[in-house]
């Protein structure tokens, strides 16, 4: 079995900071990475990356470049990466080209990991023009 390290994250590589003493409910649009070690419900959508402390408490459906959690979380997510560290306790539906969890973290929902899936249907085929019976 693959020992996985999660990588440690610190508050300077974020440019935005939810802090533990602080909650947010709403929908949080962010091009810079971002780090949740407070309350927060509703939506995060990110062109970046997010990191979900121990501390966090997120209900959210979240879209971003990577995502990190090591605190708490519900919702659906969608990202490049996830990360989930040992502290994790993930529930809801996952959708990523790479999936990372750590021994110890749990994990409740539906994943899909990889390339996109593709669509093996055929091209529709033209249709004939119709014939006029005489």
């Amino acid at each position: 079995m693959v020992d996985v390290r999660i990588k440690n994250i610190e508050e300077s590589d974020a440019d935005t900071l939810l802090s533990e003493d602080m909650s947010f409910q709403g929908t949080m649009s962010l091009s810079r990475p971002a780090m949740i070690k407070g309350q927060l419900a509703g939506k995060i959508e990110s062109d970046s990356n997010v990191f979900i402390e121990k501390e966090a408490d997120v209900k959210a459906d979240i879209k971003a470049n990577e995502l990190s959690v090591k605190g708490n979380l519900s919702g659906s997510v969608q990202a490049a990466v996830i990360e989930l560290g040992s502290s994790a306790v993930f529930s809801g539906d996952v959708k990523a080209q790479s999936l990372a969890m750590e021994s110890g973290c749990t994990f409740s929902g539906t994943s899909q990991i990889g390339a996109e899936p593709k669509s093996d249907a055929p091209e529709a085929a033209e249709e004939a023009p119709a014939q006029n019976e005489e």
